[in-house]
């Protein structure tokens, strides 16, 4: 009977095996190589839910706790579970804030509410070298509906990523929806998970719709309050939505704030200091939420070319991640939005996880000569990082090759 129990809990999510927990999710915002931040969101136990003289794991006379070991380790360590409101509702975020892992290593993790075990799970670091390469996929717009977004999360799992670069629009609640982050959450912990089994970490870019009225103002940003549930889920964000996580000395990725709850022209200082100090690394990402380089579904972000673009080009990232039109498109190498193969930067993306798409003007070849494919389609792009090139491979939700491209990376010492 224990056996039958527990292949139960494996097979439901949380919030069908008890007490309403959705989760759990791995979040990188410091070093890949040796931490990770494990979020899951409970909510208050309903009276019929349980039994005569039953406490829920949320009463206070019991604790949530998480323990944790590495791979072949008989021990496990107990790690610090915090908690804090989640957005605007009574629900509560708890978190895990792991340290001091050891890179490329695979690690095994229980959650325990009350006396209950809610299961085991898996995830793994990063490794401190490149080796021989490593695997991430990336996309935005993420949950129009769980028909379009469930399939999607599995294809992510099933290019067994190191982690997923998530751009923003993930819930698509509007700072107000609690319930739709729940259904996300639901979505990502039982469909994104790698064919090892383990959970695939995110790191995760603010979008329009994460605010209240799904804000783009990229002059007149809106305050961070304004954002309840993308601020309460997520750890990283103590000095604002923009931050940078380094894999060893080979690889950057920089998140950016595109008009939701920072200016843009308030990040441009940082955005160049932090380049600054990442100009050895062979490696350079850059992610945020609305297009600069569009394909006239919307208008382009013009602040974006003007103020972003210059810094990427002098410090020659190797691609800008961009979402928010529901669409797949990617550029040529760009130098003042001007094809240059050389030393030009690619954009990529637009944004189409899981939403209803947009359609593209078919003359999008002449009006956009700066588009080297556009296509209405939902996808995510699969980014192989290996010495010497980087290759690009859009994926439809059934594995299908929407797009392939492979950039020579002359910088590699």
């Amino acid at each position: 009977m224990k056996i039958k129990v527990l292949i139960l809990l494996f097979c439901l999510p949380l919030s069908e095996a008890y007490s309403k927990v959705y989760g759990p999710i791995c979040q990188w915002y410091q070093d890949p190589s040796s931490s990770m931040a494990i979020h899951w969101v409970q909510t208050p136990p309903s009276p019929d839910t349980l039994s005569a003289g039953e406490v829920g794991a949320n009463d206070q006379g019991f604790e949530n706790l998480l323990s944790y070991r590495s791979e072949g380790q008989e021990k496990w360590i107990s790690s610090q579970v915090t908690n804090r409101l989640f957005g605007n509702t009574k629900n509560k975020v708890y978190s895990a804030d792991l340290k001091n892992l050891r890179p490329d290593t695979r690690y095994t993790f229980k959650i325990i509410l009350g006396k209950k075990q809610l299961g085991i799970w898996f995830f793994r670091t990063a490794p401190s070298k490149i080796g021989e390469g490593i695997t991430f996929v990336t996309g935005g717009d993420m949950f129009h509906t769980r028909e379009l977004l469930d399939p999607m999360n599995l294809r992510a799992g099933t290019e067994d990523p190191l982690f997923a670069l998530l751009g923003g629009d993930l819930a698509y609640a509007n700072g107000v929806d609690g319930n739709r982050w729940l259904e996300w959450l639901e979505s990502w912990s039982r469909f994104a998970k790698t064919p090892h089994g383990a959970l695939i970490p995110m790191i995760v870019v603010i979008g329009n719709h994460e605010v209240k009225g799904a804000a783009y103002r990229p002059t007149n940003a809106p305050p961070r309050s304004e954002a309840p549930y993308f601020y309460s889920l997520f750890y990283g964000f103590d000095e604002g939505s923009k931050y940078a996580i380094d894999f060893g000395d080979y690889m950057t990725v920089v998140a950016l704030d595109s008009g939701h709850t920072e200016n843009i022209a308030s990040q441009v200082q940082w955005l160049n200091k932090t380049l600054e100090k990442r100009e050895n690394f062979t490696y350079k990402f850059a992610c945020y939420h609305r297009p600069a380089w569009g394909t006239g579904v919307k208008e382009d972000a013009v602040d974006i070319q003007r103020l972003w673009s210059p810094i990427f080009e002098k410090h020659r990232i190797d691609a800008a991640f961009e979402n928010d039109h529901h669409v797949y498109k990617r550029t040529y190498p760009l130098i003042a939005g001007k094809r240059d193969d050389l030393n030009g930067v690619m954009y990529i993306g637009d944004g189409a996880w899981g939403t209803r798409t947009r359609g593209i003007a078919g003359n999008w070849k002449v009006k956009r000569p700066f588009l080297a494919h556009a296509e209405s389609v939902n996808h995510l792009i699969k980014v192989k990082v290996e010495r010497g090139k980087v290759t690009y491979k859009a994926l439809e939700a059934d594995g299908s090759i929407i797009d392939e491209y492979q950039k020579i990376n002359l910088k590699e010492k």
